[in-house]
């Protein structure tokens, strides 16, 4: 490797080799103490190697996509990406592509190994969305092979679609009538833990981690809006966090109505005398540095900023997720249930794709449009039902006009 030298430097041995420019200075790697010039060599070898493939810990040009990925996630994704996201990929990683694809080179993968991959998923049960996640996660891995690393040409997931015949949904998602809506309100009403939650889903189309990231801070009662900034997330370690929504088209403002301000109102009152009446036993949440919400009595207060939560217990203890998620499924319901019924009515009822995409936080409108195909097709339905009764109407004053 003519890249690499090596120099005598009075007892011992050194590498040294170009390193490329940086901020218009040639940048020169060198590192000494080697007792032999063999030795400082193939050192310098090796530094090379890494440097060429993006300095995480590659060192060989044969590599298998195991070791490859295991170095990309903690020394590329852990460094820049959110804890979520670093999660979702160690996640993707570990349940579905280290057993299948992990011990294959990576300069052995081609698109005829992936696509058979890709079937195998869609083998398991597994939806369309959840298939493209993964094949997203690898394809991100890849191109960091390509460059930075320059393991590889091109990116071979580039050339493998998800099978067409393929599930859009596993699950099957539930619009919940007004009926269901009021024996919920009944069976969870004013003053517990589940009433304020439930509202928030269901006037507002929410995910169930903003509601519960939700702060009074975020809501003008003024300009009738609440401004969504925020979600809890369970992280493993950490338990309960709260961070950033994942996309900037997750940060949003929702217009509210009347009668949810007034109940948001009626919840605030009534949290604030929970915290006069119980005194120190109340419970203050705080935001550590890492995310982590923290629970503390009022009487010990943490130097952390306190979060005053909307969605609180009678003591002032977090609503959890799984709490709430809980309690749904004894009724046939998820979280998703609410957002899913939200945005159906809201389009059965003239909405535009656009103006639903903006309240949901969705990142495009094909988004939305491609989840609520079933309600814009019995809009145009509607619509023409309703062209055929105006033409009707037209035909006959035509044809009385005729006799006339």
């Amino acid at each position: 490797m003519a890249q690499v030298r090596t120099r005598k430097r009075g007892k011992t041995w050194s590498y040294i080799f170009e390193a490329g420019i940086v901020d218009g200075k040639r940048k020169v790697i060198e590192k000494g103490g080697y007792p032999t010039k063999d030795a400082a060599y193939k050192a310098g070898v090796e530094r090379y190697t890494d440097h060429i493939h993006g300095d995480i810990g590659i060192t060989s040009e044969s590599i298998t996509l195991a070791d490859f990925m295991t170095s990309w996630l903690e020394n590329v994704v852990a460094s820049g990406a959110k804890q979520g996201t670093l999660q979702n990929y160690q996640s993707y990683f570990k349940n579905h592509v280290h057993s299948q694809l992990g011990k294959i080179k990576v300069q052995d993968l081609t698109p005829a190994v992936l696509d058979k991959w890709v079937r195998g998923l869609q083998m398991k049960g597994y939806a369309h969305n959840t298939i493209t996640s993964i094949m997203g996660f690898l394809h991100t891995a890849l191109n960091y092979a390509v460059y930075p690393a320059q393991l590889i040409s091109s990116n071979p997931v580039a050339y493998i679609k998800v099978p067409k015949n393929t599930p859009r949904r596993v699950i099957k998602r539930t619009i919940i009538t007004p009926e269901q809506f009021q024996s919920l309100l009944i069976k969870y009403p004013f003053g517990t833990p589940l009433h304020i939650p439930l509202l928030l889903l269901y006037y507002t189309g929410m995910r169930i981690g903003e509601v519960l990231g939700l702060v009074w801070q975020d809501i003008d009662f003024n300009r009738k809006q609440l401004k969504v900034s925020r979600q809890v997330v369970y992280l493993v370690g950490k338990k309960d966090c709260l961070v950033s929504p994942k996309t900037e088209t997750s940060c949003r403002v929702i217009p509210i109505g009347d009668f949810l301000l007034q109940e948001l109102l009626r919840w605030r009152a009534l949290q604030l005398q929970r915290e006069e009446k119980l005194g120190n036993q109340y419970i203050y949440l705080y935001r550590a540095e890492d995310g982590r919400l923290l629970r503390q009595s009022k009487l010990l207060p943490l130097p952390l900023e306190r979060i005053d939560l909307v969605c609180t217990r009678e003591h002032g203890h977090a609503v959890q997720k799984k709490f709430f998620s809980k309690h749904l499924h004894a009724d046939g319901l998820n979280a998703h249930s609410f957002r899913h019924t939200h945005a159906t009515r809201l389009m059965e009822n003239g909405a535009t794709a656009k103006g639903v995409a903006e309240r949901l936080g969705h990142a495009s409108v094909e988004i939305t449009q491609n989840l609520y195909t079933h309600t814009t097709s019995k809009l145009r339905e509607e619509t023409a039902a309703i062209f055929e009764r105006f033409s009707q109407t037209t035909n006959q004053c035509r044809q009385n006009a005729d006799k006339i």
